[in-house]
């Protein structure tokens, strides 16, 4: 028997009609990138309210202030990201205080040109013979506020004061330098102190819960303290956030920290949460919130659609992003094993100075008993999880989201549907998610899948679903075993 939504049964008036319906497409994966960090004052967004699509990097200076974090985090979610939406959250600067520091600096006697590296940036300026101390800070000063950093800069007889553009912890991770791979006239006449004292982290909970069911698989930030994790892990929780059955809006946390290899195990150590991945670098020439903004940029644009989700982050550059200037800093091998044992994630820079991903693991390590597990190790299981639970979700949602349930369906009747048909429904989407390359074993899945009806509940239907991830190849080993004279 047909089914009809608009067409009553009992229509007497000839002859002809029909009524047109979806037939429900597969689920394809468009994942949205959501940029959080601070904007400032004159930015036209409102603090805490997302904003987006944004389209261009006018309408990020627009929005969020011409030389805000947040403006300077789509500049480098663009770069890696070229075709992704991308949106931001948009925080007010906390109470505290903004992180400062200064270059002091004297006078040269010959004309040269002076070479500062700030946040990632080349600054260049003129020095003359003639120039005192003061005409060169000042120099200093105009050209560092020429940069469109998040820093402003004023000059008082020789010295140069920074100051961050926001308030708050976030500015003490800028590093500031003098280039000595180039001729540079400030070298020696110029004595740096890095930024520090900015104190301060913004409550991340107001601003996190008005995007509301809007659907973000991507949250870059740069916010790594204890309190923003926390307020993450309860935002995203499988309990009562958006893993959680009631939502299934899902999502997942980037943040990136600079620290000693020591420090960041501690801090992979003091976490279990599989929606969170924390990168880790000692002090690096971009800063952190580049870092968060980049790595978004590459999971937006690798881990929204099948099968490239299934597919390892590694080797992927994170473009713009500087390392720390000194080779001693950089990650080796054995740093790298140590950080993902303890759940953080690292890159690897190569000798052209690029910073490639080299594994982006979640802080998840233990089960809720305590027992060590690494199922949601890798942050390519979360996002498989992530597209696989929407296609199926899609394909049952389209195929029995207005039928009536019954043990049985003698006479075929489209209006009905049964455990059975639903049991079948579940084995055709699971074998597509094979097709796709995001599960694998479709002969397994038949095999223990199990469809009900539940004993107290006649109107609904309990499945179980045991679904088996494609993985990734992350190690190759050969045993090369040497032979003076090969025998046959």
């Amino acid at each position: 028997m047909v089914a009809f939504n608009n067409i009553p049964g009992n229509i007497l008036v000839p002859f002809f009609y029909a009524e047109i319906n979806s037939g429900g497409s597969p689920y394809e994966g468009q994942s949205r990138l959501l940029l959080v960090g601070p904007k400032l004052a004159a930015g036209s967004a409102t603090a805490d309210v997302p904003a987006g699509p944004i389209g261009s990097q006018a309408d990020a200076n627009a929005l969020f202030g011409a030389g805000s974090v947040l403006a300077v985090m789509y500049a480098k979610a663009r770069r890696n990201a070229p075709f992704q939406p991308i949106w931001a959250l948009p925080l007010a600067d906390p109470a505290g205080t903004a992180a400062e520091g200064t270059i002091v600096c004297t006078a040269p006697g010959v004309t040269g040109v002076g070479v500062l590296e700030i946040c990632g940036v080349r600054i260049t300026l003129q020095v003359n013979a003639a120039d005192n101390a003061t005409t060169v800070g000042n120099s200093v000063r105009d050209a560092i506020n020429a940069a469109g950093l998040p820093i402003s800069a004023t000059a008082a007889t020789g010295t140069v004061t920074l100051t961050f553009r926001h308030v708050g912890t976030i500015g003490n991770d800028v590093l500031v330098r003098l280039l000595t791979d180039e001729p540079n006239i400030l070298v020696g006449h110029a004595t740096i102190t890095q930024l520090s004292g900015g104190t301060g982290v913004p409550d991340l909970t107001n601003a996190l819960a008005n995007l509301g069911d809007d659907e973000f698989d991507w949250i870059a930030s740069p916010y790594a303290d204890a309190v923003s994790l926390n307020t993450v892990r309860d935002f995203l929780s499988d309990t009562s956030g958006r893993w959680s059955p009631t939502k299934q809006l899902y999502g997942h946390y980037l943040t990136v920290k600079f620290d000693t290899l020591s420090g960041l195990a501690a801090l992979g150590d003091s976490r279990n949460d599989q929606h969170v991945s924390i990168m880790g670098s000692k002090l690096a020439s971009s800063p952190p919130w580049e870092w968060a903004a980049a790595l978004g940029g590459q999971c937006a644009m690798h881990l929204t659609d099948a099968p490239e989700l299934s597919r390892p982050l590694q080797t992927l550059l994170l473009d713009g992003i500087k390392p720390p200037p000194s080779r001693a800093d950089w990650w080796d091998i054995d740093d790298r094993q140590a950080l993902y044992v303890d759940g953080i994630s690292a890159a690897r820079v190569g000798n052209d100075g690029l910073v490639r991903i080299d594994r982006v693991v979640t802080t998840y390590q233990e089960t809720a008993a305590g027992a060590a597990d690494a199922t949601y190790r890798d942050i390519e299981t979360m996002a498989q999880l992530m597209f696989s639970v929407r296609y199926i979700r899609t394909f049952v949602q389209n195929r029995h989201s207005r039928q009536a349930l019954a043990d049985d369906n003698p006479s075929n009747l489209q209006e009905i549907t049964t455990p059975q048909d639903i049991r079948d429904t579940l084995v055709h989407a699971y074998g597509d998610l094979v097709a796709l390359g995001v599960l694998e074993k479709a002969d397994l899945f038949a095999q223990f899948v199990q469809v009900e009806r539940d004993p107290n509940n006649a109107t609904r239907v309990n499945a179980y679903l045991p679904v088996d991830v494609v993985n990734q190849l992350r190690v190759f080993a050969a045993n090369v075993t040497t032979f003076l004279q090969y025998a046959a």
